[in-house]
């Protein structure tokens, strides 16, 4: 695998403070990251200097990465004293803001004092990503590329002396206009999954040249909530639970610690499962007069019984099917694994593995998985002559890995396991939003049919069910200016595409499209802060079928003048501002690190209302969702019980306080009268929320 670098690219300065005594600065900046350094050249003479030159680090540890930075010094270089420098500010950009290449962006930092006597002001212009591409090598090593100075840096308190002295040197600026920044950069990013590097990221060169800037944040307000809970009927009251918890006993609001170490369950109540691993059988005998056998598994453990799908004509078939049953409701001791043979009239047995539940061994993470064994099959007189089946049986909890994706006895009917696939537990991540600009200023050249009259045009945007458009303009010299802004909402991987109509009207109730033009969304820069966008021309498309040796004497064609951006410095608010869950900027340099661990145990449900009719008595399929940030989680659907128990266990990173968490509890729609049958609506209905 090709390690891991990081590239940035030194892109330019704004601004920065006169260190020469003459009103200007010769300035060079010098990267340290992962104990390497580099510099670029010195530009003379220049109080907002461009580099555009860009640096490779090796990257040592690449699961240490988040706890790395990258900084950044800004140097005035005073060749006419043996190449002495001064401090102009710095810049530090946490390692858990280091973003792969598509997403990374030009930032203009603003430049930070280092002591309390500097004086420092600008901005820097970086861009600063990831990348694992193996043609990039590592950038030479600065000894062997530093023409400034051969001296030691200057130890802190002669650096102190110097800021003194620069800023001495400098009075004569001070009563000079300043211009002052209102902006600041989130220097921080907390990294998704943890701070975890990505397996891989995408490697392909970007156009994204967009500075960016965000507001400064404000400190947040402290709101002191009061429970209303003596003012309700007891029945919609807080009541007070002591649940047996992994971590120990919930007694008067404080866990009482229990003996034993607390795990990635603590917040809910153990329960044991029953999980039988079905993995492949071979050399199954033949069943049917051509020889064929279309086999499949039962689990059977008393009333419950779990079926794996059958394969057709195949003697060594893989299932991978993992069951879990519920020992809370298990009566039976003995666990039966059965081989059938998939029949029209009957399925025919071909054999069977029978376990004692005394003797199936525990197994509580971080134990390593049970190791599945073959098996030999049983016919009913008790031959081992009919093949071999591989199984792993143990008795485990919900913390067990193979628990999200195995088939569950509480969550499936007797009768029917068809509809498991919408009954298991799932997470979902949503899309990260952002707000297209598209600023529609003028057209070209338009063309029309009829000459005798002036054209009434207009544009007509659409981005996926999303339309605007701009208001009508007469346009006497043919070239019609509107100079106006659209808003769209654009999802990623941005698989849509801005679609633009130059319309005329002819009639009150007719409309011409004169020209189209499509642009997909991936070729839209993405900015962060409020640096303008500029303007491009794009050739409009005739809408209907022409003559190609027309369309080639054709010199010229209708275009029109656009400023295109994905806006990612502000939050698409995507739920109720009473209950957002996430204010964070699109982008995702401009986040802040987490404030901390969001844990939520999902214990279970008391008295549920009865929402559908199965066998002639009420029911309900139960499920709980709860959603926080872009990240939606969904229980296991407990079916047919009025007070379910799931037992699951969730985590958010947050980054904001004043945020909210929402969980419901809905009943699952999957399910009809008889419990595999699908409804006519197929809709899940809400039981309540809070």
């Amino acid at each position: 695998m090709a390690a891991y670098k990081l590239g940035v690219e030194v892109v330019s300065a704004h601004d920065l403070m006169p260190k020469d005594g003459q009103g200007s600065a010769s300035a060079c900046v010098e990267l340290t990251f992962d104990g390497q350094r580099f510099r670029t050249a010195v530009k003379d003479k220049d109080l907002n200097p461009v580099w555009n030159e860009r640096f490779y680090f090796n990257v040592s540890d690449p699961s240490n990465l988040p706890e790395l930075a990258l900084e950044a010094y800004v140097y005035n270089i005073n060749r006419s004293i043996d190449g002495s420098r001064s401090f102009l500010g710095k810049v530090r950009i946490a390692g858990t803001s280091f973003v792969p290449f598509p997403d990374a962006v030009v930032m203009h930092y603003p430049l930070e004092k280092r002591g309390m006597f500097s004086r420092v002001k600008g901005e820097l212009g970086l861009k600063v990503y990831i990348t694992n591409d193996p043609s990039i090598k590592a950038s030479n090593p600065l000894q062997a590329m530093d023409p400034v100075s051969n001296n030691p840096p200057p130890t802190p308190a002669e650096q102190i002396a110097a800021d003194i002295t620069g800023t001495n040197l400098n009075t004569s600026q001070e009563h000079r206009a300043e211009v002052k920044t209102l902006h600041t950069i989130a220097k921080e990013v907390h990294h998704q999954h943890h701070g975890h590097l990505p397996a891989s990221f995408a490697e392909q060169p970007s156009k994204y040249a967009v500075d960016q800037m965000k507001p400064e944040p404000q400190p947040p307000k402290i709101v002191r909530m009061y429970s209303a809970a003596s003012q309700q009927p007891m029945d919609y009251a807080l009541k007070e639970t002591s649940p047996f918890l992994g971590g120990g006993q919930v007694v008067g609001g404080r866990v009482i610690r229990a003996e034993r170490h607390a795990s990635t369950y603590d917040l809910v109540e153990r329960m044991q499962y029953l999980f039988v691993r079905v993995v492949k059988a071979r050399e199954l005998p033949d069943m049917d007069v051509t020889g064929s056998l279309d086999p499949y598994v039962e689990v059977r453990v008393g009333n419950y019984r779990g079926i794996t799908k059958h394969f057709e004509k195949q003697k060594n078939p893989e299932w991978n099917a993992v069951f879990a049953f519920s020992r809370d409701r298990m009566q039976a001791t003995i666990l039966e694994v059965v081989v059938k043979d998939r029949d029209l009239l009957k399925d025919d047995f071909v054999g069977l593995v029978r376990f004692d539940l005394n003797d199936v061994p525990m197994r509580v993470p971080p134990d390593s998985p049970l190791a599945p064994e073959w098996y030999h099959l049983i016919d009913k007189t008790g031959d081992k002559s009919r093949g071999e089946l591989m199984l792993a049986v143990w008795i485990g909890t919900q913390a067990d890995e193979a628990f999200p994706d195995a088939w569950h006895s509480d969550s499936a009917t007797l009768d029917d396991a068809s509809a498991v696939t919408h009954m298991k537990s799932k997470v979902y991540h949503a899309p990260r939003l952002w707000y297209l600009r598209v600023n529609i200023i003028e057209a070209q050249d338009i063309a029309i049919t009829d000459k005798t009259r002036y054209p009434d045009v207009f544009v007509r945007a659409q981005v996926g069910h999303q339309h605007g458009r701009t208001k009508p303009v007469q346009a006497r010299n043919f070239n019609p200016f509107w100079n106006e802004d659209l808003m769209f909402v654009a999802a990623e991987p941005f698989e849509d595409h801005l679609i633009l109509s130059l319309e005329d009207r002819v009639a009150p109730n007719k409309d011409e499209v004169l020209g189209r033009v499509i642009i997909p969304l991936t070729m839209i820069d993405r900015r962060a802060d409020d640096r303008i966008v500029h303007g491009k021309w794009f050739n409009l498309e005739k809408p209907v079928l022409i003559d190609v040796d027309q369309l080639k004497k054709e010199k010229f064609s209708t275009r029109l003048h656009l400023r295109l951006c994905l806006d990612g410095g502000y939050h698409v608010l995507d739920e109720s501002t009473n209950y957002s869950s996430d204010l964070r900027p699109t982008a995702k340099q401009l986040w802040k690190p987490s404030i901390g661990l969001l844990e939520l145990g999902i214990l279970g449900a008391q008295g549920i209302v009865p929402m559908k009719t199965r066998d002639g008595k009420g029911s309900s399929d139960t499920y709980c969702v709860a959603k926080y940030g872009s990240k939606w989680v969904r229980t296991r659907t407990i079916v047919n019980n009025p007070n379910p128990k799931f037992n699951e266990q969730y985590t958010w990173e947050v980054y904001d306080p004043a945020t909210v968490l929402t969980v419901g509890a809905f009943d699952n729609g999957q399910l009809g009268e008889k419990g595999g049958e699908k409804t006519s609506s197929c809709k899940d209905a809400k039981i309540g929320k809070g």
